[in-house]
């Protein structure tokens, strides 16, 4: 896992602590909006938060961007971002 993916399974398990139990990929690849783990205000926290934390600027073509509904797609996203900065 990168520090991105570690920090947003760890974002996530503060919020439902039994995101926790699900193994690696399980937790890379659930919809979190989906699946009720996060509701969409948690989930924009997530995002904004992961700027923040990272360094890094969402375009408002990513914020709509269907990918940031599980982790593995917000690095993805994320690593798009960083690679056209």
């Amino acid at each position: 896992m990168t520090d991105l993916t570690e920090w947003a399974c760890t974002f996530v398990e503060q919020i439902d602590p039994s995101f926790s139990v699900l193994g690696k990929e399980a937790r890379l690849g659930e919809n979190l909006f989906t699946s009720g783990r996060l509701d969409s205000m948690a989930l924009m926290n997530l995002l904004l938060e992961a700027e923040a934390q990272f360094g890094f600027t969402f375009t408002p073509e990513a914020f709509q961007d269907r990918r940031l509904q599980t982790i593995r797609g917000l690095a993805e996203v994320v690593e798009n971002l960083k690679s056209v900065a």
